[in-house]
């Protein structure tokens, strides 16, 4: 199952899409080059193939917001369900929302992505976030679980 989330910062000038894969917990972030549904879409792909991810997705599970608005083309494409959080619900998807917790020790509110590069983003996905041990996974890291 993947959770995946929008992270907007800087007054909705710049922001990472964002995925969460939930029994490994691998964390996922890409920029977006703006905020649209297609532009959306776009990065999931991205992320789904560079991680031959195709088939391998049970369901996604995200929120109401209109950069999701192109979900039945990601389900097509991931061969897979998309299920919605009812609005304003975000414990409804508490995994990627804790997630996001990690990635704003690093990039907090107010971050411009305009001045970030991708490889500063995979840095952190990669290194921090993706090596962390989590008791949850009999204290093994995202990355050697995925």
């Amino acid at each position: 199952m993947i959770k995946n989330g929008y992270c907007c910062w800087k007054n909705h000038q710049s922001s990472c899409l964002v995925l969460v894969e939930q029994s490994s917990k691998k964390y996922f972030a890409i920029k977006l080059e703006n905020h649209t549904a297609r532009e959306v879409d776009k990065k999931f792909k991205n992320i789904v193939i560079n991680n031959n991810l195709i088939g391998k997705i049970k369901g996604i599970i995200t929120d109401r917001g209109k950069e999701f608005s192109e979900w039945r083309e990601m389900e097509i494409f991931a061969e897979t369900q998309v299920y919605f959080c009812d609005a304003g619900k975000p414990r409804q998807k508490p995994l990627i929302e804790n997630m996001n917790g990690e990635f704003r020790k690093w990039f907090p509110p107010g971050t411009d992505f305009n001045n970030v590069s991708q490889k500063q983003i995979d840095w952190v996905v990669n290194n921090v976030i993706n090596e962390k041990l989590r008791p949850c996974l009999n204290w093994i890291s995202d990355k050697e679980m995925f």
